[in-house]
């Protein structure tokens, strides 16, 4: 009796690397948002996307505006009689989904994994299976997808949907059939839903691509283009169907409501910007994008794009095969025209505008390793092409440690800087988890609390200091515990007669340490009660001062009575940055450089923002000058000199005096 033939072993769907992939870049994302940014959102964009995912949780477009509303007046967040967030429906939709499930945080990382799968299927569809695993394989390892997906950011979402309009348009090509063009129009439609410009400053060249194929062989293409086109057009229409619901006009989308028309300008000055806008500041721009995707792609030494030069080669070499790495070097061309013409295409994250683009990069990367032995071993003949393969695999291991061990603890962590919005570890944006832990810790209820920030304010972003509040408020305001922003003491005022059944607090201080007291109306006018200090400080919350002056680093016994002094003649709440800035500047008018001195310390002390105190060090040098403390002057232009004249490693200056 012979033995029937053993079935040949079935390939798996997906090889090992790149499931191990997937999990890897999930596992850290979600251990990094939870451990790192507290699990809850940093960044304006964030939070304001956040709010909206609410709203729609609830079932409406909009909230009415709350009572008070300027005190609720919160950055990217309509507030005019309705209450909505100024961004479009597709990223507010998706949150949403995670708040169903409580955790909003792990969307990004689920998305991060789903990426990773996304460049496999893309790798293997245009290039091959070996390219696409070694896209998946960098794509796990890139310090920049992986900070992104830890994040709440639309960019990942609209990655993901115009990776997947990227998949079906090339088997479009291949096979015009209804499925992928249905496939592919969804995609599309859905990532203009999440990030209107910049799905189609990616999808143009293929778009175009697409068209004249279909001039060309319309009866073999039509069925695919009409099947394309009706998805996204219905996608269109509920872009514009919500900006009725929301705005109240269907070709007025949220940005012009918040920003005005200059939200749409080319050239010129724009919303939140105090410069105006130029070509030359375009170039500028676009050439900061370039060098942070070139130290941030990967995080390898010298450059994260020396792949490419293998892919380009590779492109010359062989003509008939390029055909594929045009169309995506094409698609990164036009998001790098497109962004060119946008004001707020700066960079914060890496280049932000330019992640949705991602894919492009890593397929174009795993083409160049893929093709990159038997180029060398072409040229170089004495090294055979398994030779190459080894070296190359021996220097991304040592590239890859380096950008984890060396890149990305200094890009999140940088060493000469502690402004937030340069530092992802503490308190990125502004924002942070611990003033609300501090407050539940208090066991606090049926209360507000007022936020009142010492800094000076944010260039373009007046209300943005108090995102810490915002994070937290739904839109019915029917929490516990509201967070409001302090805009004054006769809006605190109208704050509290809105709220009658409420307690009040404030919370003045900064996002490390501060005041909270209660608040109460008393003839006409706003009190401070005496501060609530616990007994001791819960983990990962604020500290709780007994007073302002313990904002302070009190260096000297002639600085505390300073700051004593004018605490009295300020009040509670009185000892903030744009304050002692005025009392240290009619000091140095009336040449009292010695109090003038004091005041200017004081400010440096609570001040992070570096384009404040820039001036704040300047100030005070002559200061010092004028009252013979030359040493210290000295210090303060040797630390100009030594931060390259560069306002963001403006710290650290005098840290004996507290900044």
């Amino acid at each position: 009796m012979t033995e029937s033939p053993k079935p040949a072993p079935r390939r798996n769907l997906v090889p090992w690397p790149v499931l191990a992939g997937a999990l890897f870049v999930f596992v850290f994302s979600a251990a990094y948002n939870y451990f790192v940014f507290d699990h809850v959102p940093h960044v304006h964009d964030e939070i304001s996307a956040l709010f909206q995912a609410r709203i729609l949780l609830g079932g409406h477009f909009t909230v009415p505006s709350p009572p008070a509303r300027e005190s609720f007046d919160f950055p990217h967040t309509i507030n005019n009689g309705r209450w909505y967030s100024m961004y479009p429906p597709g990223w507010p939709l998706l949150l949403a989904v995670g708040l169903l499930i409580k955790a909003p945080w792990l969307v990004n990382p689920f998305l991060g994994g789903l990426t990773i799968l996304l460049l496999y299927l893309l790798g293997l569809e245009i290039y091959g299976r070996r390219t696409g695993v070694w896209a998946a394989v960098l794509g796990s390892v890139s310090i920049w997808l992986l900070l992104m997906s830890s994040t709440m950011m639309s960019h990942p979402a609209g990655l993901v949907f115009n990776a997947v309009f990227l998949l079906f348009f090339f088997r479009s090509l291949k096979r015009p059939d209804v499925r992928n063009g249905l496939a592919a129009g969804f995609a599309f439609g859905i990532a203009f839903l999440v990030r209107p410009y910049s799905a189609l400053v990616f999808a143009l060249p293929f778009l175009l691509v697409l068209a004249v194929r279909l001039l060309r062989e319309f009866k073999a293409r039509w069925r695919n283009a009409l099947a394309m086109i009706l998805p996204a057009a219905l996608c269109g229409g509920l872009f514009l169907f919500y900006n009725a619901m929301t705005t109240g006009h269907a070709f007025t989308p949220g940005y012009l409501v918040y920003h005005g028309p200059q939200y749409a300008t080319l050239f010129g000055r724009p919303p939140t910007l105090d410069y105006d806008f130029t070509p030359l500041v375009a170039a500028v721009q676009s050439g900061a994008n370039m060098a942070a995707i070139n130290d941030y792609l990967f995080g390898w030494p010298l450059t994260s794009l020396w792949l490419l030069l293998f892919a380009l080669w590779a492109a010359g070499a062989r003509p008939r095969e390029r055909g594929p790495d045009v169309l995506l070097l094409c698609g990164f061309l036009s998001m790098l025209v497109g962004y060119f013409f946008f004001w707020g295409a700066f960079v914060i994250i890496g280049a932000r505008m330019f992640y949705d683009g991602l894919p492009l990069l890593l397929l174009l990367s795993a083409r160049g390793l893929e093709q990159a032995p038997s180029l060398l071993a072409g040229r170089f003949r004495r090294i055979g092409a398994a030779a190459w393969s080894k070296a190359l695999a021996g220097v991304l291991v040592l590239f890859t440690v380096y950008a984890f061990a060396v890149r990305f603890p200094a890009w999140t962590r940088p060493p000469r800087c502690a402004w937030y919005y340069e530092r992802y570890d503490h308190n990125f944006c502004g924002s942070t988890a611990w003033i609300a832990n501090a407050v539940r810790g208090l066991g606090l209820h049926n209360a507000v609390v007022v936020l009142k920030f010492v800094y000076g304010p944010l260039t373009g972003f007046p209300t943005g200091w108090w995102s810490s509040g915002f994070a937290y408020d739904t839109p019915g305001l029917e929490g516990d515990v509201i967070f409001a922003n302090d805009r004054g003491a006769a809006q605190n005022l109208t704050l509290l007669r809105a709220f009658p059944g409420r307690s009040f607090y404030s919370y003045t201080g900064m996002l490390e340490k501060g005041v909270l007291a209660p608040l109460r109306e008393e003839n006409g006018a706003v009190r401070t009660g005496p501060p609530i200090v616990p007994a001791q400080t819960p983990r990962r919350s604020v500290t709780l001062l007994p007073g302002q002056e313990g904002l302070f680093t009190m260096y000297a016994p002639e600085f505390r009575a300073f700051i004593e002094e004018i605490s009295r003649a300020e009040g509670p709440g009185g000892l903030t940055v744009d304050r002692l800035t005025e009392i240290g500047q009619a000091l140095q008018k009336d040449k009292n450089y010695t109090r003038a001195a004091l005041a200017f310390e004081a400010a440096l002390q609570l001040e992070k923002t570096p384009k404040i105190r820039w001036p704040l060090l300047i100030s005070l040098e002559p200061c010092y000058i004028k009252t013979g403390r030359m040493a210290l002057a000295k210090r303060i232009t040797a630390k100009f000199w030594e931060s390259d004249f560069k306002e963001r490693w403006l710290f650290d200056v005098l840290p004996e005096r507290g900044f």
